[in-house]
């Protein structure tokens, strides 16, 4: 059986993997180990440091008390930052279920002998009047000359030059010193992959715009950076059919305030969005060309959001009504201020990744009969007109089969989608709005039911932390609540309001707009007539699927468990289905 690797490059690489996460937490993913890469050129992007903390939570989840000791010890006897192990988790087939191992790239542009292509090449060398000349045929000077500490800013074809190398530099560094190579999360990653590749297969995902920098320039090269980097572990004795390659690439979906002239001036190269169109066209039209591109990926899933009429994502806007930056005048090229809300098309990205690394939907067989790569595209349907155009989006629209399950007793995938979305949904609700964002404050009123569940203090942490990320959460400047991953996604499209199945998945949209705190969450699944009599009424349905153990109490899954059947359970989901 294949193993799976995701690369997650840029900013827009780090959004898609939350949404990617975000499956992984709602159990799409059940009993499977995943390694990651993510892949920045921009050690401080904030959207980068948000995937790794929901990465985090998630791994914290998963763990006990026991786990984090050994990973303590592992991290003393191994000089390296050991993680939790991952086939440790105690959820498989629920919540939580997938096992997460993370790796980080970051190629270091802090020094001065790496801040710029300039320095990187030493075009001053030798003979540096012929130098600059050859240089200045391939890119302008002021491409040469930008700090690179804020990542490629939309030069890709500066920034595919350097991804590649510094991957390929990386690697040969960690295998020639002794005291590097167990520093090196790359060469963990790169070890995985080599060993899955000759051991059934290594399912290799890359996900990643066409617009920007660090994705953009990332996508055209991985292909050939990881597998040249396996080459170097074993002697050049890779076999290049034993690592399947796939990607989603998306097109320009959200724009931001041009910079200033005065920014122009002190940064010289700076990400303008008004030119985002014209670098996916560009992208694309080499996509489909390209001969290493066509010879090394098997599947490209290209995802873009509609032209005329469709709302593209205003970050500024966002930013200014719910992040309160006091810098949302000024165009971020990167660094702390570079946090985007999350989009539709981001979760359609991720469910390309399943799409390819699923048996059902793309067969080891297909893809070995693949010779040229393959696009794949996906359509919706469309309401209203000219410029006031939505998306329809269905539940089954997130993952399509190549034919229907004829079995009427195993769940289809989409309805798997609906359950366990309903799930966390509802219990971030809950513990958002009715027990103040805190876990044990439920837990506490479960006890009075005689529902007992022993969940350690970091897990407690972890669970709440992540549910306020996935439904909304307190904004650190007092102004209003930061809307959460699913509340983000429904700023993106909002469907017929008055037409349930072309709403937001057939959720009610006024429950999910970014400005309610969470008191109508009761509407969202038509429990009872008012928000107390909801709870009690949640309660006791957990109270009558409730299974007490041998022992005293149960743990963390036993808990996510529970919340799963009482969905099932409830209206919760005949509602959803209507």
């Amino acid at each position: 059986m294949s193993k799976f690797f995701l690369v997650a490059a840029g900013g827009t690489g780090m959004r898609c993997l939350q949404s990617f996460v975000q499956m992984c937490a709602l159990g799409m993913y059940p009993n499977r180990n995943i390694s990651i890469l993510l892949l920045e050129t921009d050690e401080q992007n904030k959207d980068k440091k948000n995937t790794e903390n929901l990465l985090k939570w998630y791994k914290d989840i998963q763990s006990s008390g026991v786990d984090r000791k050994q990973a303590a010890v592992d991290k003393m006897t191994t000089d390296g930052a050991a993680s939790i192990p991952s086939d440790n988790s105690s959820l498989v087939g629920g919540f939580f279920s997938a096992n997460i191992d993370l790796y980080t790239f970051v190629p270091d542009y802090s020094k001065d002998d790496t801040r710029n292509f300039v320095v990187l090449s030493q075009v001053e060398r030798g003979n540096s009047e012929v130098n600059h000349k050859l240089a200045n045929i391939f890119y302008e000077e002021p491409v040469q000359e930008f700090p690179l500490a804020h990542g490629y800013r939309a030069r890709t074809h500066l920034g595919s030059y350097l991804m590649y190398h510094a991957m390929i530099e990386d690697i040969r560094k960690a295998m020639s010193d002794d005291k590097y190579i167990g520093k090196s999360q790359l060469l963990k990653f790169i070890q995985q992959v080599q060993k899955a590749s000759a051991s059934g297969g290594a399912r290799v995902f890359a996900l990643g715009s066409t617009f920007g920098g660090t994705g953009a320039s990332s996508i055209p090269v991985i292909t050939r950076a990881i597998t040249d980097s396996c080459k170097i572990l074993t002697g050049d004795m890779i076999q290049m059919e034993n690592i399947y390659y796939g990607g989603v690439v998306l097109s320009a979906y959200f724009k931001f305030s041009p910079p200033s002239d005065a920014h122009k001036k002190k940064d010289k190269i700076v990400a303008q969005s008004e030119f985002f169109k014209h670098n996916s066209a560009s992208a694309l039209m080499y996509y489909v060309n390209d001969p290493t591109i066509l010879q090394t990926y098997k599947k490209l899933y290209l995802l873009g959001w509609g032209g005329d009429g469709f709302d593209w994502c205003d970050t500024d806007m966002y930013k200014k009504k719910y992040l309160s930056n006091d810098e949302e005048a000024k165009t971020a090229t990167g660094g702390k201020n570079q946090e985007n809300p999350c989009h539709l098309i981001e979760l359609f990205g991720a469910f390309a990744a399943k799409h390819f690394f699923e048996e059902q939907s793309t067969s080891q067989k297909s893809l070995d009969n693949i010779l040229s790569t393959e696009f794949k595209y996906k359509s919706l349907e469309v309401s209203g007109k000219s410029d006031s155009k939505n998306p329809i989006v269905h539940w089954e629209d997130l993952f399509s089969l190549p034919s229907p399950n004829t079995d009427k007793n195993v769940k289809s995938v989409s309805e798997e989608i609906q359950e366990n979305f309903a799930g966390l949904i509802c219990l971030s609700a809950i513990i958002n709005s009715y027990y103040d964002k805190s876990l044990n404050k439920f837990l506490d009123v479960l006890k009075r039911y005689n529902m007992f569940f022993e969940i350690d203090d970091i897990q407690e942490e972890a669970v709440s932390d992540y549910l306020s990320t996935f439904y909304s959460k307190e904004n650190p400047n007092g102004v209003k609540e930061i809307p959460g991953w699913i509340k983000q996604l429904y700023l993106t499209f909002h469907g017929e309001m008055n037409t349930p199945r072309e709403m937001f998945f057939g959720l009610n949209g006024d429950v999910l707009e970014a400005d309610n705190d969470g008191i109508s969450w009761w509407q969202l699944f038509n429990l009872g007539k008012d928000e107390k009599s909801s709870a009690n009424r949640f309660i006791e349905t957990m109270r009558k699927q409730y299974k007490p153990s041998g022992k005293n109490a149960q743990g963390l899954g036993d808990f996510l468990d529970l919340l799963r059947a009482t969905v099932k359970n409830t209206t919760i989901i005949n509602t959803l289905r209507n």
